[in-house]
């Protein structure tokens, strides 16, 4: 029987009782149907899950009582810190929920030349609640316990250069190279670079080689960009992550 996770920002630890909040109340009642007899787990980001029992399951309150706390051994060795061109909604969505699937680390999301809705303040701020939304119902469906870190918008020309531990890709449809190509050992940090609708420049390239980037392609063919994110993250899993095992 399918288990459900959810995720809670309060403070877990076994046999204390607490009272789920009203958007993740409201969520178990209408949309999953819980009642006492239903089986819940819990994690809050700090690498553990919690399974527990409903004591008390009404319109107005969800109280459960956490029975144990579980080690999970489901994140990937491979650390990868994802640079993501900002792409339209719907794009930008699907990018970072498969992102989160494959076993991103990082996820830092980026204006380019080619991104085509430019964010205020404003709009930066309810783009980053609804993308940490997205995250964290990614890892609710997955099954992972350590929630990847979402980092602020930011210009791409305030991209670090490289240091010696890192080793970082940026995907060009028109490299000569592949993932597979290079036959370099597993890196501490892998940091890939994935551009918006168009990809990046040819001023964006130049950039991204000054700091220590080398280009690749995923393939003959060429990826949307929500394509580009997840076919990136598996094919660096595969090589030298743990999609392999």
């Amino acid at each position: 029987m399918r288990v459900v996770r959810l995720y809670t920002h309060q403070h877990l630890a076994p046999d204390i009782e607490l009272e789920l909040e009203d958007e993740i109340r409201h969520y178990a009642l209408n949309v999953l149907r819980l009642n006492k007899r239903s089986s819940l787990t819990l994690f809050n980001g700090d690498s553990f899950d919690y399974p527990c029992e409903i004591i008390d399951c009404t319109k107005t309150i969800i109280r459960v009582k956490l029975l144990e706390k579980l080690t999970l051994y489901n994140e990937s060795p491979l650390a990868t810190h994802l640079y993501l061109g900002i792409s339209k909604s719907s794009h930008m969505d699907y990018a970072i929920q498969k992102s989160v699937e494959a076993g991103v680390s990082f996820i830092h999301p980026i204006l380019t030349e080619r991104t085509v809705n430019k964010t205020t303040n404003k709009s930066a701020k309810n783009k980053l609640q609804h993308w940490q939304r997205i995250i964290h119902s990614a890892c609710e469906q997955c099954g992972r316990a350590v929630i990847p870190k979402l980092l602020p918008i930011s210009e791409f020309d305030k991209i670090e250069k490289l240091n010696k531990n890192e080793y970082g890709l940026m995907l060009d449809a028109n490299s000569e190279q592949t993932m597979q190509s290079l036959n370099i050992s597993k890196p501490s940090t892998l940091k890939l670079l994935i551009g918006a609708e168009g990809g990046f420049s040819e001023n964006e390239t130049k950039h991204a080689l000054e700091k220590g980037f080398r280009t690749v392609r995923c393939g003959p063919r060429i990826l949307r960009t929500e394509t580009a994110a997840l076919t990136a993250m598996i094919t660096a899993q595969q090589i030298w992550g743990d999609l392999a095992q």
